[in-house]
């Protein structure tokens, strides 16, 4: 029984170790107090020591950029000082993240994205780029039905950008408590019958 605890206690710990820190979901929500809010997330992975955001979605709920936005990944991702350019050429992005707090541009900030950020599109073409400025704060920029005509400053305090917790991570803490429950019941119920296990 013991050796059965141990493997289950082992392999859970595996799966957190096998997540790198900082790669999991972000949720994205942000109102500058002018009217423009909106909510979204994005999924952070790590390749190569670098993180990226893979997929991912932006609501505008209001503003002058209302509607649903995507991810756009079809070029690949590149940290800092890497870019691409938007289908539309309105911004360059790069959809690098830095959820360690290695931010090559902006060291010491807490700014989880770069000058390039992360770029969403609508199948109409139209484009949304959201990027990190060197003190904390993020800009909103669109490219909505007319050339760069929407861009929106965001306070870091109307702006957060923050991991949600996985459900492995969640469930550790209650995994726990059943192991350590289980065995003290059996190790009660073994004492009540005369022997000590």
């Amino acid at each position: 029984m013991k050796a059965f605890k141990a493997a289950i206690l082992f392999a859970a710990f595996a799966l957190v170790i096998a997540h790198p820190a900082g790669a999991g979901l972000y949720q994205i929500t942000f109102n500058d107090g002018n009217g423009n809010a909106g909510a979204g997330q994005i999924d952070v992975e790590c390749a190569n020591g670098n993180y990226s955001a893979c997929a991912g979605y932006l609501n505008v709920n209001a503003g002058g950029a209302v509607g649903n936005w995507t991810l756009y990944t079809a070029s690949s991702a590149t940290p800092y000082p890497g870019y691409n350019l938007s289908p539309a050429g309105a911004y360059w992005y790069n959809n690098a993240v830095y959820p360690t707090g290695n931010n090559p541009q902006y060291s010491g900030t807490g700014a989880l994205l770069d000058v390039y950020g992360l770029l969403f599109t609508q199948s109409n073409g139209n484009e949304l780029n959201l990027w990190g400025n060197a003190d904390g704060s993020y800009t909103l920029g669109g490219n909505v039905g007319g050339w760069q005509n929407f861009n929106v400053q965001i306070s870091l305090q109307g702006t957060t950008i923050t991991p949600v917790p996985e459900p492995i991570t969640l469930a550790l803490p209650i995994f726990g408590g059943l192991v350590l429950t289980t065995g003290l019941a059996r190790r009660f119920i073994s004492r009540r019958a005369g022997r000590v296990v």
